[in-house]
């Protein structure tokens, strides 16, 4: 579209100027008649429609010419997701740890999702995430633009770490660890600075990731028992999982001679997945997860089976099921037992979407919502195949978290492969 935009713009001078020189010849030739002239003019005096049409050349000129500079111009931003809300600002989203980190509800109250203002922590991992989308999904060689946006958002990650107002949600009895932590994040901004003015790629995007994960762990203090919000009665005397718990799950080849490759390039016969489970966004099925997994219930289960983008489990019958659970990304608590399509709501995004490797989702029965008991999937996510923010999953699954280390490793897991053991590592006093 850009080159047939480009190559249109002599035609529509030429046109413009056509028009205009018509009008002017009305105007000074007495033989030529209103009539013959534009009907869509017609309702104007009869000076008025020519004398606007001899500045309608000049200005259609400039505006193009304004645009075509605009389009020629390699600004150091993405270009505008043409789905709704995927990312943050037009960047989209596609890692799990980052997924995590947006996501956390900091700033929730009975009206907003986030509150912006008054979360200097979010405004924070806001700024450092940027780092790495930008120099992802816009790209950095040769771009000194993109670098610069990039130094420009760590300094105003730092102005807000070291503000007074950064540690002002974190509650008395964690304000030394806390201070503590801001003085790795402050070191960490500082190397991260330095690799970007060197516009070295591989250490900024280490640096980056380091920075990010400890704002999230300051974050992670500030907040509050429980959860920013009341759920319904009839969910409610149901496991729920008041926040978030880190499991860990080990699989085994089913010939066990054959062995994992494992994300830091090392070989192992036992897969260990650490999984994060998101109670803040999905209360109910994460509780039921995380019960499950302390009770044994997944313990020695077989995967029943894989494809190019699932990996299914099943673990022993529940006498539970629980209902359909579904956070919008714009909502203030979440919704159940109905799908987004059945709440006339598909084109919305999700708090916690189904757009990266390792999302991890409960089943149901197809024709039943509230039939979920144990079963659940990993999901091999394929942008071509799962569309982010348009597909099959958002809206119809309830997605309760992601796998944050190996996830890469999904793809070696092969039906029949066995779930050795699940543990739950922590967050277990969040269950209730």
């Amino acid at each position: 579209m850009l080159p047939l935009f480009r190559y249109s713009i002599p035609i529509i001078l030429f046109l413009a100027y056509v028009s205009t020189a018509f009008n002017i010849k009305t105007v000074f030739n007495p033989k030529i008649t209103k009539s013959h002239t534009s009907s869509t003019t017609s309702f104007l005096p009869d000076v008025a429609s020519p004398i606007l049409s001899i500045f309608a050349a000049p200005i259609l000129a400039l505006t193009l010419f304004t645009s075509s500079a605009t389009l020629d111009s390699q600004p150091a931003y993405a270009n505008p997701a043409p789905l709704a809300d995927v990312g943050l600002r037009e960047f989209l989203v596609k890692d799990s740890n980052q997924l995590l980190r947006l996501s956390l509800p900091s700033s929730m109250t009975p009206s907003s999702p986030i509150d912006l203002p008054n979360d200097p922590g979010r405004r924070a991992q806001e700024s450092v995430e940027l780092v790495r989308l930008r120099l992802e999904q816009v790209g950095f060689a040769g771009k000194p633009s993109v670098w610069a946006a990039c130094l420009k958002e760590v300094n105003n990650a730092n102005s807000i770490v070291t503000s007074d107002e950064f540690l002002k949600s974190v509650p008395s009895s964690s304000k030394k660890k806390a201070q503590q932590m801001r003085e790795q994040v402050d070191g960490t901004l500082e190397q991260l600075r330095d690799s970007i003015r060197k516009e070295d790629p591989k250490q900024t995007l280490a640096y980056q990731e380091s920075a990010a994960a400890q704002i999230y762990e300051i974050r992670l203090l500030s907040m509050k028992s429980g959860l920013p919000y009341t759920l319904p009665p009839d969910v409610s005397k149901l496991p729920i999982l008041k926040g978030r718990a880190t499991v860990q799950f080990d699989i085994s080849h089913s010939d066990t001679k054959n062995t994992f490759l494992l994300d830091d390039g090392m070989k192992s016969t036992t897969l260990p997945l650490t999984l994060t489970i998101d109670g803040y966004r999905a209360p109910v099925t994460s509780g039921n997860f995380v019960d499950l997994v302390k009770s044994g219930g997944y313990d020695n289960q077989k995967i029943t089976s894989t494809d190019d983008l699932f990996v299914n489990t099943a673990s022993k019958t529940s006498p539970r099921k629980i209902p359909l659970e579904l956070f919008y990304k714009k909502d203030t608590s979440p919704t159940y037992h109905y799908s987004s399509d059945d709440d006339l709501r598909a084109t919305e995004s999700f708090a916690d979407p189904f757009q990266s490797v390792g999302a991890l989702g409960m089943v149901h029965e197809p024709e039943d919502n509230d039939s979920a008991n144990s079963e659940f999937f990993f999901l091999k996510w394929d942008q071509g195949l799962v569309a982010p923010g348009r597909n099959t999953l958002d809206g119809s699954s309830a997605c309760f978290g992601y796998v944050v280390e190996n996830q890469g490793a999904l793809e070696q897991i092969k039906s029949n492969d066995v779930i050795t053991k699940a543990t739950v590592i922590s967050g277990i006093e969040n269950l209730k």
